[in-house]
């Protein structure tokens, strides 16, 4: 987890806290009311160009710099990595060091329970404040062309999600969000309060963890 969000409300006012530029048009993003692996969303990043901060659009499941071979061949499952070990993988090492995003979203998405009767909880912030993930980007060209793409941080779940998993993503406040796209010092183990809803029980998703 998180495997599953939705990312349109808060987009002008992470825009305007920021001082972005205008976002592209939202069709480019691939539908960003509901996003899931593999699909589009818009992030914030620091231009390597330019060292401003810009919106892209990018895919959930990030593909690294050094790959080289087809989209259809990346098999790894990259739309998470958690905070623990990040460092140490690979595939997340460079974005790590130098490739920060933030992703913004309105609720996120979590199942509980045995795979015959699991339970969908949809899952904001407690306090009704904007909720922005930390994230990580990259940039692989591949045969299809450039991909940008991107990758949510996670670590062990806090006090509100742990009755229902045992991990949950990070989740910054508006004062962290520059000094996390600037790479700057923040407090990555911290948790922010969360409401959780119960909605109706959940047909299992075949081929899909979340």
């Amino acid at each position: 987890m998180c495997g599953q969000f939705e990312a349109a409300l808060y987009l002008n006012f992470l825009k305007n806290t920021l001082h972005l530029p205008d976002a592209p048009d939202q069709m480019e993003f691939g539908h960003p009311s509901k996003v899931v692996p593999t699909g589009g969303a818009p992030i914030v990043i620091e231009s390597p160009e330019s060292g401003r901060l810009e919106i892209i659009p990018a895919r959930f499941g990030l593909i690294p710099h050094w790959y080289s071979g087809s989209l259809k061949d990346w098999k790894a499952t990259t739309f998470n990595a958690r905070l623990d070990t990040v460092a140490e993988k690979r595939v997340f090492q460079g974005a790590w060091k130098y490739r920060h995003a933030l992703v913004p979203a309105d609720c996120f998405y979590e199942w509980s329970g045995e795979r015959n009767t699991r339970r969908k909880w949809r899952i904001t912030r407690a306090d009704n404040q904007p909720l922005a993930f930390a994230g990580l980007w990259d940039c692989a060209s591949l045969a299809e062309g450039e991909i940008w793409s991107f990758s949510l941080l996670t670590h062990e779940a806090g006090h509100d999600m742990a009755p229902i998993h045992d991990r949950e993503p990070v989740i910054l406040a508006p004062e962290q969000w520059d000094n996390w796209l600037r790479r700057r010092p923040v407090d990555l183990a911290a948790h922010i309060p969360l409401r959780l809803l119960a909605e109706t029980p959940a047909t299992p998703v075949q081929g899909m963890l979340f």
